[in-house]
């Protein structure tokens, strides 16, 4: 049974997670080609201006720099995505969760009984 807290969504341990796409967001492929392209635009900027090109021409080289890096981030952020979903899912169904044995299952359902008939006879009494 899912819980909310805030704006994320917590799983319970007992719902089964089939598409990989609810528990992995879009961020790392984001996140890498940003950080990417505004590294080469860095990058591009200061090999500029220790080169003493006119400004314009470090702004476009610049701008040329994060607009490819940016592309080849967004690949690189998905392949690594795919990566991560089939490392996960293979190793869910290589590890199922183990049950609980029936006697530790009796068990609890006995307490919980066992607390239902205390709280009728605090009602009672």
């Amino acid at each position: 049974m899912p819980q909310s807290q805030g704006e994320i969504e917590i799983l319970s341990d007992d719902v089964d997670l089939v598409d990989p796409h609810e528990y992995l967001a879009d961020i790392p492929a984001s996140l890498i080609s940003g950080v990417l392209g505004l590294m080469a635009f860095i990058l591009a900027c200061v090999i500029g201006i220790l080169a003493e090109n006119p400004g314009y021409v470090i702004v476009l080289r610049a701008i040329l720099a994060m607009l490819v890096c940016t592309f080849i981030g967004r690949i690189l952020g998905v392949v690594g995505e795919i990566c991560i979903r089939e490392f996960v899912v293979k190793y869910k169904s290589n590890r199922p969760e183990p049950r609980r044995p029936q006697a530790l299952l009796d068990l609890e359902q006995a307490q919980r009984e066992h607390e239902q008939v205390v709280e009728h006879m605090k009602k009672s009494g």
